[in-house]
């Protein structure tokens, strides 16, 4: 009988790591669900030069309402509007040509229209005016695989482990204590 002991406790540590994979898979994929910039010119961390009076930002998946702000070195707010230029694409108007050198700040806001969700993002850029024109740099896709709610799965197995153990040393301990 001892020995059928420990393979109850493993057959409900089993039924737990199975339900904390599933539970991380689903919430896993359900946080990396947003859409995001997949081009843009200048892209982040560009260093352009030349006459830049437009910023172009391109999603991979379809937006709306784009709104946002372009902020220059100095931390002032240059005049600019957001407009779509089709289901991907937001152009960002200058009201005058950028002409202070350094880095500049783009934060884009605009409507998942797949689930309705708003997004906002930034990115920054480096304007020299000696460095050559802006040009359409794809984005790497950020949703990799998800280490964070893997290191959470296994931090709750681990957790579970612990507390079984410590629940069935307590039981043993219990049990075998004289009575009082």
């Amino acid at each position: 009988m001892c020995a059928n002991k420990p393979r109850k406790g493993w057959t409900s540590v089993g039924l737990f790591a199975a339900l904390a994979t599933a539970i991380t898979l689903l919430f896993g994929s359900v946080a990396f669900a947003h859409s995001g910039l997949g081009a843009a010119s200048p892209g982040p961390g560009a260093v352009v030069g030349g006459e830049i009076t437009t910023i172009q930002l391109r999603y991979n998946r379809t937006m709306t309402d784009p709104d946002g702000s372009v902020t220059d070195p100095n931390g002032e707010i240059v005049g600019s509007t957001f407009t779509q230029d089709g289901n991907l694409r937001v152009i960002v108007s200058l009201d005058a040509p950028l002409s202070v050198p350094g880095q500049y700040a783009v934060r884009h806001i605009s409507t998942d229209v797949e689930d309705d969700d708003r997004v906002e993002a930034a990115y920054l850029f480096t304007f020299d005016p000696t460095a050559p024109p802006p040009q359409l740099e794809i984005i790497a896709d950020d949703d990799g695989f998800p280490w964070v709610w893997v290191i959470v799965g296994v931090g709750g197995l681990v957790i579970a482990v612990l507390t079984w153990r410590l629940a069935t040393s307590m039981q043993r301990a219990r049990d075998s204590a004289p009575a009082a």
